[in-house]
């Protein structure tokens, strides 16, 4: 019974090694901090969710941490001392600046009453550069009323404002901005023999 766990638990550790080394990454792969904010309701962990989407291996090393901002630490300062801290390229955290969900009876004459949904937000991503050096916010701000029959998920209007916000962020799931990887020069170049033939060479012959 030993001998055949040993071999199921050294069997586990081999597979794990193995996918391990075959997930791909770059050479040009950036680190991203995710920082928490203070805030605790359920706008702020909707956008804490919405935004680490995109950061995943192989063009993304994405890290977390226990540091915890208020809105007023967001500042470059801040931004840049945890980008050193954690050798970050990209420092991100999700603000909610307003987050302002209610719904209510509205008496009409009659027995038609109805129920209404008002909202209001203001939702904002700042992401610090190391590269810059720069610290920019992405918002998207807004104010919805309607009747519950057409509005009645904060997930609507939470998942309208972050897309928003992620259209305007720079930096997306397979980076548009990454360097052109450097040509390779060619080993072959053109000589010109003394009957003035013109032949190709291989500047880096192969050793046999």
């Amino acid at each position: 019974m030993k001998r055949t766990l040993l071999i199921l638990v050294t069997f586990m550790l081999m597979l794990t090694a193995v996918c391990s080394a075959a997930e791909p990454r770059f050479d040009n792969m950036r680190t991203v901090l995710i920082v928490n904010t203070a805030q605790r309701d359920y706008a702020a962990q909707f956008m804490k969710k919405r935004l680490v989407q995109p950061f995943r291996i192989p063009y993304w090393n994405r890290m977390e941490t226990s540091e915890v901002l208020s809105p007023a630490d967001v500042t470059l300062a801040t931004m840049r001392a945890l980008s050193q801290t954690y050798h970050a390229d990209i420092v991100v955290t999700p603000i909610v600046r307003t987050w302002y969900w209610n719904q209510y009876h509205l008496f009409l004459r009659g027995d038609d009453d109805e129920i209404m949904t008002d909202c209001m937000y203001n939702l904002t991503v700042y992401a610090y550069n190391r590269k810059d050096d720069t610290l920019k916010s992405y918002s998207s701000y807004g104010r919805e009323r309607d009747s519950i029959s057409v509005l009645n998920d904060p997930d609507t209007i939470l998942r309208k404002a972050m897309n928003e916000i992620m259209k305007k962020l720079p930096y997306k799931r397979i980076p548009t901005d990454l360097e052109t990887p450097g040509v390779i020069p060619s080993p072959l170049q053109v000589k010109e023999t003394d009957g003035g033939a013109r032949i190709l060479i291989n500047t880096s012959p192969a050793a046999i």
